[in-house]
């Protein structure tokens, strides 16, 4: 059962998004308002469930995730989508054309800021209240770490950004400009330290919540963005010495339904169906139906042709993808009626590069209604910081210890272990490793990135050098924002 509830609270509802005149003035007409919430143990559980909202918007793990990661790489087609007012921007983001009033990339930039506008306001306000002390610490401590969450997403998408840790007057807001985004590394960084001690090892958190080993986990997946291959290798090693985490058996079933919160799962978004309905605004169910094989509009989100070959002989991660007439790994079930051949129906007879994205996708359910698509994301998992535990010890030189982790993910993947050690080789390994491991889950174009080599691996797709980098600020915001400008310098 996926307990924590994403919802939308009248206090912290407030949007930077709407940063106009309307929004500065705007008048509470239900009597909430910061002076008379923050008073008890409840508001403060309330307003931390809205800090965790935004995790389930469009700009977050919702979707931006996938499109802004995965549809600007190798691992998705440029032929993606159609002309539809959706697949447009799905294709925007494969071609190079972005814009920035792609709702993807807008999105980012709004929900994240949301985010850290609830947590800031969250920061300053619960410390005042009358409530159980260890309580209110570890209260302040997922608050802590959600502002790191949504900063960490935004430096990887647009750069250097505006950067603030305390609540705003708008004036004060409007004068904000870019921030070195090693300064914002550096406050990601403490403030995932900082809340570590207060977070709870158990799963005594309500599921969706943070825990020790999340937050050690996403440390060190931001050390590794940094080049910080000792600290990584740290942060990687103490999930991996809490011995709470394993990999799942079935490699799939971590991305149909079957093993939500599993012991492989450090953090999830918690998917929800009908919560409200799929077309709704503030729906908490999965993109995925952008890629439902029922669907006939949902041809949006297309594996490229080299991902349906690059998988080696026996590898069970190759059901990320089904290809046409290539079973018995590419069986289905798209309605609860059993498994079938794919594609064959109810599933639509055309699919570019005869594929279909798998993962995600509710097995055993009926695909066709896009209300179905519950199946939730992981914000980080055990296969991953395995991955990045490799990848660091590599980096130091320490190529026998790097084959540890490596090697337990072959493993589970049905693998030979791997025996080179020399750094270089290694290095590719690790690399094809994480590209296969986790594929379409939205990590591709920034691993590009931070490895130097999205100008080599996608000019072919559009990719420009000193252009492509980040994606571009929203045009709002530069209007309310004059020090803002497009693009880092």
């Amino acid at each position: 059962m996926k307990k924590i509830k994403y919802c939308l609270l009248a206090l912290v509802g407030m949007l930077l998004a709407s940063c106009n005149e309307e929004f500065v003035t705007k008048q509470f007409k239900n009597g909430i308002v910061d002076e008379n919430f923050y008073k008890t143990a409840k508001d403060a559980e309330q307003a931390l469930t809205g800090v965790y909202d935004p995790i389930s918007r469009k700009g977050v793990y919702r979707e931006s995730i996938f499109v802004l990661g995965e549809s600007s790489s190798d691992n998705i087609d440029e032929q993606t989508g159609d002309n539809g007012d959706y697949g447009f921007h799905f294709k925007a983001v494969s071609d190079y054309r972005w814009l920035p009033d792609n709702p993807f990339i807008r999105s980012r930039w709004y929900d994240c800021y949301a985010g850290i506008f609830r947590a800031n306001t969250f920061l300053e306000k619960v410390p005042a209240i009358n409530m159980d002390e260890a309580l209110k610490k570890q209260y302040l401590a997922e608050a802590t770490f959600l502002r790191a969450l949504y900063y960490w997403n935004l430096v990887i998408t647009f750069g250097d950004v505006p950067f603030m840790t305390k609540v705003l007057k708008p004036e004060e807001y409007r004068q904000l400009a870019r921030t070195d985004k090693a300064e914002i590394y550096k406050q990601i960084e403490a403030d995932l330290t900082s809340a570590i001690p207060n977070l709870p090892i158990a799963e005594s958190n309500p599921i969706g919540r943070v825990t020790r080993g999340a937050a050690l986990g996403f440390l060190g997946r931001v050390y590794l963005y940094q080049n910080k291959w000792q600290q990584a290798a740290d942060a990687s090693k103490q999930v991996v010495d809490l011995g709470r985490y394993n990999l799942v058996s079935d490699y799939i079933s971590l991305f149909n339904g079957k093993a939500e919160n599993s012991p492989e799962a450090l953090m999830e978004f918690q998917s929800v169906s009908f919560a409200p309905g799929y077309w709704n605004a503030e729906t908490k169910s999965s993109i995925a139906a952008m890629w439902s094989p029922v669907i006939g509009w949902s041809n949006w989100y297309t594996p490229s042709k080299e991902v349906t070959t690059i998988f080696p002989e026996g590898d069970q991660r190759r059901k990320s993808i089904l290809v046409a007439g290539a079973q018995p790994a590419d069986m289905i079930d798209v309605d609860g009626k059993g498994a079938k051949p794919f594609p064959s129906p109810p599933m639509r007879p055309t699919f570019f590069n005869n594929a279909n994205v798998r993962k995600f996708l509710p097995e055993g359910r009926d695909i066709n209604d896009v209300n179905n698509f519950d199946v939730n994301v992981p914000i980080i998992r055990f296969g991953e910081v395995l991955l990045n535990q490799a990848e660091a010890l590599n980096e130091l030189g320490r190529g026998a210890d790097a084959l540890v982790p490596l090697n337990q993910v072959r493993k589970r993947a049905g693998l030979q272990p791997v025996t080179e050690t020399s750094q270089a080789s290694l290095r590719d390994i690790i690399r094809l490793e994480r590209r296969l491991e986790l594929m379409f889950e939205g990590h591709r174009f920034f691993d590009l990135s931070r490895w130097g080599k999205a100008e080599e691996v996608l000019r072919k797709k559009g990719f420009v050098k000193g252009t492509h980098e980040y994606f571009p600020v929203p045009l709002s915001e530069l209007s309310i924002m004059p020090n803002l400008t497009q693009y880092p310098k």
